[in-house]
């Protein structure tokens, strides 16, 4: 490590003091590197989309279409990618900690590139499959590079926002699904999707490495110049201090870097087990009722026969989900992520509750069991306007909670694995909902499953009250000391910004 101290000092010898920078410049550029790091996001969105326009394009009918699936090929479909998505959670850190975060995710656009064009080309149900494989498989691969990126390159002001605005990208690239296939058919549809992830790769030489990457890979200089860049194309001075901690807490913690016993060790401490736990309960919460609207949004348009196009209806779908992200990114800030997620599981309890009631009070127990037009009040709004509510308040913190909080809970020697870990156990959780919905539905009835979602979403609510920590605005050190064993808990009040958080971000390395 002493070509790190004297790289560093060569650095800072002349350094002076922090010149003065104003906090749009200041944060101008970390705003710049996460959205271009969301456009993979954009493009796991898109494939989100996808089985919604898949479903009623593969079910038989379509004048043309060479493929066609059974009942249990669709609820297929709609599970499928979530199945693999953790196999792509288990090897994404790995490849992330060698190659670095920015080489990663442009390996992974090329992998989504490849499952446009196999879907594009499909001609038989099994072609489908594997893309939908791929999908899910390059969908975990971008886990840890996205999330760890965001959490690395912005400070804790920001943090909040810029973690959240990864679900106002998934849920872009959800509307841009669902628009392109209302337009096109849906082979064109992947063709036109298989741009943007190469847009993505081309957009991802602009944007920095990760200084804390490369301090791991003793590259001190070339961190130096990027973390000068994420704080304001200012000059590698002006961020000395940041640097110099970055690099102190680096060296100690690789003066203690633990054996692998030692590191297995660190999953049983409770530093992993009651995170891992609580992002797994946010994500029963996340995966109860939205991804299944979502995914069997035109069959349940056309079922409660909305006085709209099916089709369009989705596309609002779509509207109000990012709407319900842009929203939270503006809010979390001030109200934090306990408030807004006991205001979106109240919104969604409701929704849940007002579309089961009328579905019952129509009669509509499963999908093959549609309704005469003349048997549907006037109020047919009513459905659609429900539903739409249960998609922004979804976005509103419900979807996004589990992704914010999981790069933020863990301690820096496990958060990469850890976040892993956590992601593909958010996907099997995500599968074991989707897949029996159709037989759910036989088995209680519709209105019974947007019930049992309702009550979900309350003991989500009344968990999450005495479970989940106020972590908004404050630096990750005093985020991880709330699980380590006799540290200090969170206060449920938001951290406001300070000069001293600015660079308390520095601290990630100690963890």
């Amino acid at each position: 490590m002493a070509s790190n101290s004297s790289s560093l000092s060569s650095i800072s010898a002349t350094a002076t003091a922090d010149q003065e920078i104003s906090k749009i410049r200041r944060y101008l550029p970390q705003i710049l590197a996460v959205s271009v790091k969301s456009v993979l996001l954009v493009v796991y969105g898109l494939t989100m989309g996808l089985p919604t326009i898949l479903i009623p394009s593969l079910s038989g009918g379509i004048p043309g279409e060479t493929i066609e699936l059974d009942k249990d090929g669709i609820s297929w479909i709609g599970s499928l990618n979530y199945l693999c998505v953790p196999l792509g959670c288990i090897l994404s850190g790995t490849i992330t900690k060698p190659i670095g975060r920015i080489k990663a995710m442009q390996a992974i656009c090329m992998l989504f590139v490849a499952a446009f064009l196999l879907f594009h080309f499909a001609n038989q149900a099994w072609h489908i499959f594997v893309g939908l494989f791929l999908t899910g498989f390059t969908g975990g691969l971008l886990e840890a590079p996205t999330l760890i990126y965001t959490v690395e390159v912005t400070e804790p002001s920001l943090r909040g926002a810029m973690c959240s605005s990864s679900t106002l990208a998934i849920a872009l690239g959800v509307m841009v699904s669902f628009i392109l296939g209302t337009v096109f058919p849906w082979r064109t549809m992947v063709l036109i999707n298989g741009t943007i992830p190469l847009a993505g790769v081309i957009l991802l030489f602009f944007i920095p490495e990760s200084p804390y990457w490369l301090i791991m890979r003793q590259r001190v200089d070339e961190a130096g110049r990027n973390l000068a860049w994420l704080r304001g194309w200012t000059k590698v001075d002006n961020v000395r201090e940041e640097l110099q901690l970055l690099s102190e807490r680096f060296q100690q913690l690789e003066a203690d870097e633990p054996s692998w016993k030692k590191s297995l060790k660190q999953y049983g401490k409770a530093t992993f087990v009651r995170p891992y736990l609580l992002i797994c309960l946010t994500f029963v919460m996340a995966y109860s009722g939205t991804t299944q609207i979502n995914i069997f949004a035109i069959k349940l348009f056309e079922l409660l026969k909305v006085p709209l196009d099916s089709y369009y209806a989705t596309i609002l779908i779509g509207f109000v989900e990012c709407l319900g992200s842009i929203c939270l990114m503006v809010a979390v800030r001030w109200l934090g992520k306990r408030l807004l997620c006991f205001i979106a599981q109240s919104g969604i309890a409701v929704a849940f509750i007002i579309t089961g009631v009328y579905t019952y009070q129509l009669g509509i127990w499963n999908f093959d069991a549609p309704i005469a037009k003349e048997s549907i009040p006037n109020h047919t709004w009513l459905p659609l306007i429900s539903i739409l509510s249960i998609g922004f308040f979804s976005y509103l913190m419900t979807f996004t909670l589990p992704w914010i909080i999981m790069g933020e809970l863990y301690p820096n020697n496990i958060r990469d694995t850890a976040s892993g870990l956590s992601a593909g156990s958010g996907y099997i959780i995500a599968f074991i909902a989707n897949k029996p919905f159709l037989d759910l539905v036989n088995w209680i009835t519709l209105p019974g499953v947007f019930c049992m979602y309702s009550a979900v979403a309350l003991a989500g609510m009344v968990l999450m009250y005495f479970l989940l920590p106020e972590t908004e605005g404050k630096p990750l050190s005093e985020v991880t000391d709330h699980y380590a064993q006799g540290g200090v808990r969170l206060s449920n009040q938001v951290g406001r910004s300070s000069s001293k958080s600015k660079r308390d971000d520095g601290e990630f390395c100690a963890q």
